[in-house]
């Protein structure tokens, strides 16, 4: 995937990326994947640390406390609704996920989407007794499902201490690899990354993909990451290392390594990067700026984009410093 800034007289620049290209406005967080969203609970057993839903239920909306956020509440009334025909995907579930506890009524809602005709993409941290129930009781509807199976990381430990009551690794792979076998569309969301090692999360899934393999940081990692009961030691190996994990230069890294690639498909968060780095290289290019002779400690102008040594020298031999 290529970045591209495009100017227009009296217009605004805009960036265009994977599936915004041509739309004119770049989108973020899940309308970057679907139309609208679905959820029928508040609350979520996986615990996860970084989560952005508990973040917005707890602190903004005060709809729940941390504490009740892992004894999840189903509202009935919710499942019980009759659904109807909707534009475009419906992400679902987008503020809880899809687990042994809720796993009746997800299927009771998701069957009476699909009766609409609707398209339904399912992200997931994925539980193999829930994803093989869909694959073996929803074949029909392949045309309608695409699963999205979130991915952070293939480090177990790293898994468990972001994630703590998530599947692992290899269940989620697992999940992956049987879903693709059924002839499902299959991606993979890399959202957040928790360890540098994307290349590695990518190689192990790449072959089981059918659609998107989605690479984005840990957003708003001061306010979304809950750190109580969390130990001097923890921070050490594991907090820390992932904040200094979401920096430029690491992004840059990862996206030089990857783009490109079959699949790989960049977040908001990673390309509003590579949309800084590209206008800093534009506002140096051209521009003269002052510097100094190595040698003698002369000022100077000389063009950003040509190597200084260079224009020194000639200089000195023109006996122009």
């Amino acid at each position: 995937m290529k970045i591209e800034i495009f100017k227009g007289k009296g217009k605004k620049k805009q960036f265009y990326t994977g599936l915004n290209q041509g739309m004119g406005v770049m989108k973020t967080g899940t309308k970057e994947w679907a139309k609208s969203n679905l959820n029928f609970q508040l609350g979520c057993e996986h615990g996860c640390r970084y989560c952005y839903a508990r973040e917005m239920a707890v602190n903004r909306f005060n709809r729940c406390t941390v504490e009740q956020w892992t004894q999840p509440v189903i509202d009935n009334e919710k499942v019980d609704q009759p659904r109807g025909k909707r534009k475009g995907i419906i992400m679902f579930p987008s503020t809880h996920d899809l687990t042994p506890l809720n796993m009746s009524q997800y299927l009771c809602v998701l069957r009476k989407l699909l009766d609409a005709g609707n398209k339904v993409l399912i992200v997931s941290k994925p539980h193999w007794s829930c994803i093989t129930v869909i694959c073996d009781f929803y074949t029909e509807f392949r045309d309608q499902i695409m699963f999205r199976f979130t991915i952070g990381s293939m480090n177990d430990e790293i898994l468990s201490f972001w994630e703590p009551e998530a599947p692992n690794f290899a269940e989620r792979l697992a999940c992956l690899q049987y879903a693709f076998q059924r002839g499902f569309k299959t991606s993979v969301s890399c959202e957040p990354y928790l360890d540098p090692y994307v290349v590695y999360t990518y190689t192990a899934c790449k072959g089981y993909l059918t659609d998107s393999f989605w690479i984005g940081k840990l957003k708003h990692f001061d306010r979304r990451v809950d750190l109580s009961g969390i130990s001097t030691e923890e921070i050490e190996k594991f907090v820390k290392p992932l904040k200094a994990a979401q920096g430029d230069d690491i992004v840059k890294s990862m996206y030089r390594l990857l783009d490109g690639r079959p699949f790989v498909q960049w977040k908001d968060s990673i390309r509003e990067v590579m949309k800084r780095t590209a206008k800093d290289k534009k506002r140096i290019k051209g521009y003269w700026r002052p510097l100094e002779c190595p040698e003698c400690g002369a000022k100077m102008i000389c063009d950003g984009t040509t190597p200084p040594i260079r224009h020194y020298k000639k200089l000195v031999d023109n006996k122009e410093l």
